[in-house]
């Protein structure tokens, strides 16, 4: 794991960068933590600790961003959502691409586990993170990850068309 100095979402002056699948994903550090401790509990995470992250502040963003990344911390571990539900929970039934375009913009993966926001039906959906033409791999990486880890249920709930 490497650590970058640069900010190119504009998000925090500090950024580690992880390796996952190899492919490498961008991690802002949240305001007001050593980047040591945040890249230890990444790692920590990476290898199945469970780390809901929610001391971690939520990165800056639209009021629509915002609480489409803290919807996603609502997921538990293991589990996955669909964007049409995040679209319900931040407020705006009906808003399932614009919640694909928040997760897209989230400075933090990880520890706005936008992994486990997935497209309707059988569709994966992008990540975040990730370098182009590698998305759809960190993001099965990242659920594997998890549902790997102990202890834990990995239930991909069907949902009702709720328009």
């Amino acid at each position: 794991m490497a650590t970058r100095t640069t900010a190119p979402r504009g998000t925090s002056a500090r950024e580690l960068s992880l390796r996952v699948a190899g492919v490498r994903i961008d991690v802002a550090v949240p305001d007001g933590m050593p980047t040591a401790r945040f890249r230890a509990r990444l790692v920590r995470w990476l290898k199945g600790r469970d780390d809901d992250f929610g001391d971690v502040a939520l990165p800056r963003g639209t009021e629509f961003q915002r609480a489409c990344w803290q919807a996603c911390r609502t997921i538990p571990r293991g589990e996955v959502r669909t964007y049409g539900w995040v679209a319900r929970e931040a407020g705006r039934p009906g808003a399932a691409r614009a919640v694909g375009q928040a997760m897209r913009r989230n400075p933090m993966p990880i520890a706005v586990p936008c992994h486990r926001v997935v497209g309707a039906g059988t569709r994966l959906g992008g990540y975040a993170g990730a370098e182009d033409g590698a998305s759809e791999r960190v993001k099965r990486t990242l659920q594997a990850t998890e549902r790997r880890a102990p202890r834990l249920r990995c239930p991909v709930p069907q949902e009702r068309n709720a328009r």
